[in-house]
């Protein structure tokens, strides 16, 4: 089964709607799909646009979204500060028991994480920990802007050190006039630094256009590298020193 977690190095650099390219894909392919968002915030149970909605609609599933997105929080706080100030907490084994019931008799499922990797959901456990707890590898969305060279080492160097493979980064464009000198040249400097791990562009497109045409994008660029049975090898372990 393929097993794949979405993080992102920051909110808001396309994670959702980047999986949902990633489930048509997969779909594509002809493999049975489920799609899961463990903890949502800021958002209302009926908001037909949320994340939970948008990725069982790209996973073709009609799984009962309380499966498909297990906790609500309408504040839009990372789940354990939110819970924490209405005297809360993360129910784990809710988690385990959705996501055990989507994979069931399903070739591949995507996990998109909120946030970045070490959101926390617990005081001692972030995504990071889950996605290791449930067996995913890792895609990472970035956001191509100033700054991406950075968070993106962070978050690929967090995930190796938790133990996640990592299957490529996403370098997302974030808008139609976004080409300063950082997003000409974030591509191939983190090509090189992250190294055998592909790195993967992929440019702004209205949102407005269907989902297919980004698929066609998406293919075109390589994503089949991100999400085929056989994928390259993460980051090698930094060597100890002497």
């Amino acid at each position: 089964m393929i097993r794949i977690g979405v993080t992102g190095t920051d909110t808001a650099v396309g994670k959702t709607y980047l999986s949902t390219v990633l489930l048509g894909l997969l779909r594509r392919k002809g493999l049975r799909v489920a799609a899961m968002k463990p903890v949502e915030t800021g958002v209302k149970a009926d908001d037909p646009a949320s994340d939970a909605a948008r990725l069982r609609d790209a996973a073709g599933a009609d799984d009962p979204l309380e499966q498909v997105r297990p906790i609500l929080i309408s504040e839009p706080l990372a789940p354990w500060v939110a819970l924490a100030r209405a005297g809360g907490t993360v129910d784990l084994n809710a988690l385990d028991s959705a996501y055990h019931a989507l994979s069931e008799d399903r070739d591949a499922i995507l996990v998109e994480g909120a946030g970045g990797l070490l959101v926390p959901l617990t005081r001692d456990l972030a995504y990071d920990g889950l996605f290791v707890g449930w067996g995913l590898d890792l895609i990472v969305v970035a956001g191509n802007r100033r700054g991406t060279l950075n968070h993106t080492m962070l978050t690929v160097r967090a995930a190796h050190d938790a133990g996640l493979r990592v299957r490529g980064v996403i370098l997302n464009a974030l808008g139609p006039d976004r080409n300063g000198i950082a997003e000409r040249t974030n591509l191939e400097a983190l090509t090189d630094l992250l190294e055998p791990v592909p790195v993967i562009p992929f440019p702004w497109i209205r949102k407005d256009r269907p989902l297919e045409y980004a698929m066609e994008i998406a293919e075109e660029n390589g994503f089949d590298r991100l999400i085929g049975d056989r994928v390259a090898p993460s980051l090698d372990p930094q060597p100890e020193s002497a």
